[in-house]
Formats: C-alpha cells, sequence, structure tokens
C-alpha cells in the first residue's frame, strides 16, 4: 500500500499541491535554516556550550538549521486554492474533515478490503476522491516538518543525556509518512475497485396495468 501510496502521490501531485506556495514555504525555510545556522555556530564558537567536540559541534550545527527550516516549511499552507468545491450528497465538506470517510466507506479502507458493494459505489468514489486530495496535500505539508523533527531529535541526542527518548521520538516522527502512504494507497485501492463497477441503474417504477387494458 505504502508503494501504490507513493504511485498516487507522484500522477496528482500538480493536480493538489500548489507549486508556487510550496515554492514559497521553501525559500521561506532556507531563510529560517540560514539565520539559525549561523545562530549555532556563533554562540558555538564564542562560549562552546555544545562541548561535544569540533566535529560533532558543526553536525549539531547543520542538523539543527536544517531541522529548523524544515519544520518552518511544514508551517506554511501548500492546498491547491483553485481546486473545486469537495461535496458529499451536494453538501460542502470543511478541509479538515475530508479525509474522514463516512461509515458505510470506512470498512474498504482497512487493511484487508471486502469486495465492493454496487450500492457503495457512488459513495466509495465520492469519498476516495476526497481523501486522496487531502492525504496527497497531508503528505507534501508534513513530511519536511517530520524529516525536520527527525534532524532535532538526533541533535538533541548528541547534545544531551536524552539521546534514547531522542532516538525513540525521531523513529516515532518517521513513521508518520510512510503510514498516510500507506492510507493513501487503501483510498487508492478502494476508488479503483468501485470504477470497475458498472453504476448502478436508478430504479424505474413499473405500470401497473388496467383491468381490461
Amino acid at each position: 500500500m505504502v508503494r501504490l501510496g507513493w504511485q498516487v502521490l507522484r500522477a496528482r501531485f500538480r493536480q493538489d499541491v500548489s507549486v508556487p506556495l510550496l515554492r514559497r514555504a521553501l525559500r521561506i525555510g532556507a531563510v529560517v535554516a540560514v539565520a539559525v545556522g549561523l545562530l549555532l555556530g556563533v554562540t558555538e564558537a564564542t562560549s562552546g556550550w555544545m562541548d561535544v567536540g569540533p566535529w560533532l559541534s558543526v553536525l549539531a550545527v547543520v542538523l539543527g538549521a536544517l531541522g529548523a527550516g524544515l519544520v518552518t516549511v511544514s508551517a506554511f499552507p501548500v492546498r491547491l486554492v483553485a481546486e473545486p468545491p469537495a461535496t458529499i450528497n451536494g453538501y460542502q465538506v470543511r478541509p479538515d474533515t475530508m479525509r474522514i470517510a463516512r461509515r458505510s466507506v470506512q470498512r474498504y479502507l482497512g487493511r484487508r478490503m471486502p469486495a465492493v458493494e454496487p450500492v457503495d459505489r457512488d459513495a466509495v468514489l465520492n469519498d476516495t476522491a476526497l481523501i486522496r486530495r487531502t492525504v496527497v496535500v497531508d503528505v507534501v505539508r508534513i513530511a519536511p516538518g517530520v524529516l525536520g523533527l527527525a534532524f532535532l531529535g538526533v541533535t538533541v541526542g548528541m547534545l544531551s543525556d536524552w539521546r534514547f527518548v531522542a532516538f525513540i521520538v525521531t523513529l516515532g516522527y518517521l513513521g508518520l509518512v510512510p503510514d498516510r502512504l500507506r492510507s493513501l494507497g487503501r483510498a487508492e485501492r478502494a476508488h479503483r475497485a468501485a470504477v470497475a463497477l458498472p453504476p448502478v441503474a436508478a430504479p424505474v417504477g413499473s405500470k401497473v396495468e388496467r383491468p381490461g387494458a
């Protein structure tokens, strides 16, 4: 599912993510990284507060600066503003709820997906389309922050006695991106299964013949 999610992310990137907004976030993140790197480097050169040796000090400055810059990138929105409004049953859906499918669709998003019932076809198509759009943006936005937090965790582990805690926290943050890709892959799997089903015909009322007609 992670591999399928990655394929969906690559295919839908420009449909769901605003490239200008992402570039702006990257530029601001780069400025923050340089500023933090200079601050850490100057304070370490003048006071030696890191007390881990020259090579580890340089590594700590680099990782700390990168971590701060990447976390900053995640603080800015990258969702494509010009996207069509998301609707379910004709009602517009708030962006913060678009990743949550209705109850009848949730059973198709688990580890083992049952065959999609024809009666659920339209609901699955609608909800998984919303989930795909939202999760693609989620991954693009949180991935830099997750990597940045991992860098900061490594930096904290290098400069303090909390190495084990920093290691566990770092691993926990790194697991967020594969988890979102897995969710994206499961939504895509359900969407494809629903697409393969024929549309459900609308019920047609039968005519009752009158006696003697």
